[in-house]
């Protein structure tokens, strides 16, 4: 952790469709505006970043602040390391305010409202962290690559689409939303005729670079395949071996299709455990990595955002760029 030295310049994001800035009436960007002027931007579509974030760069900006969900976090990154691609990446500061804010959880501001602001124009002194986002891309595909922090494929997206339903976000809103996505790949397998279809999977096959990892290739059928670049998510819950690894590659899972004993994984690992039998089972491979190379035909989600396979269900992942995020 170090200290904020040397800002020039913070400027705000403002994301107005997200859910909580879209329930304050639009009080928390008016305030901004009184105290950023120019600086602070209200961006209804993630088209508009590129004008936005070069704008922002030519006036010297070195600390972006983002308001909005994981959504928003991962589309700004993804913009802004291609507008800053000549130049040190701006500092970032996050404030929640999305349907999910698993990243805020990790590396968010830890203030709000007016009294963000406020800290924020007085940024020396600030703690900082360093986190490298997942870069996901096509290679068969000229598809743009994109920045993310959370993300997975095969039972994982299955979920996300539930997840994503009108329903489950007006019940559980914010990170509760995407853990419902876990619960209910746990839910479906007490039902004998999702049971089957659930526990076999989608096809995955996987080759990874990375240090202390158990194998470096697999091919086969997977139940549930998610990623991390974060460090910490909310209520506990850590469904992965590895833990504080400074910045360094990215954490994943891959439990197999039809896993063994997986009550008793989901017990521990939603309390964020993982026991000696567990890093040892053959059906439960989880590492630190810095790249892997997927070939799947499920769908890949990324901090919420659904992306189609390709028709070859070719796809990487790969450690990103190293961002700084501030924090009081």
């Amino acid at each position: 952790m170090q200290t904020l030295k040397n800002v020039v310049q913070p400027a705000l994001i403002h994301n107005p469709n997200s859910r909580k800035n879209a329930q304050d009436k639009g009080h928390f960007l008016r305030m901004a505006r009184q105290k950023l002027g120019d600086y602070c931007v209200s961006s209804l579509n993630d088209s508009h970043l590129p004008a936005h974030l070069t704008e922002l760069k030519s006036k010297g900006v070195d600390l972006i602040v983002i308001s909005g969900g994981d959504g928003t976090v991962s589309a700004c990154l993804t913009t802004i390391a291609a507008i800053y691609h000549d130049c040190p990446l701006p500092a970032v500061a996050i404030l929640p305010s999305g349907n999910t804010n698993l990243i805020a959880g990790d590396v968010g501001f830890g203030l709000h409202g007016d009294a963000a602001i406020d800290r924020l124009l007085r940024p020396e002194g600030l703690k900082s962290c360093i986190r490298a986002p997942i870069r996901l891309s096509w290679p068969d595909e000229e598809r743009p690559a994109v920045l993310g922090m959370f993300g997975g494929c095969t039972g994982y997206a299955r979920a996300v689409r539930i997840a994503h339903s009108p329903n489950v976000l007006k019940f559980a809103p914010h990170d509760l939303a995407v853990f419902f996505t876990l619960f209910t790949s746990m839910a479906s397998l007490l039902f004998r005729r999702s049971r089957h279809s659930w526990m076999k999977g989608d096809r995955l096959s996987w080759s990874a670079q990375g240090k202390d990892l158990p194998r470096e290739s697999r091919d086969g059928r997977s139940f549930l395949f998610m990623v991390t670049a974060l460090e910490k998510l909310s209520h506990g819950i850590w469904p992965f071996w590895s833990t504080g690894n400074g910045g360094s590659g990215f954490h994943f899972l891959d439990a197999h299709a039809f896993p063994k004993a997986l009550p008793r994984a989901c017990f521990n690992l939603l309390r964020g455990r993982a026991p000696e039998w567990l890093r040892s089972h053959e059906d439960y491979v989880s590492a630190t990595v810095q790249e892997m190379q997927l070939e799947t035909d499920s769908d890949f989600v990324l901090d919420g955002e659904v992306f189609p396979a390709s028709a070859s269900g070719r796809l990487m992942l790969e450690e990103g760029p190293a961002f700084r995020f501030v924090h009081v």
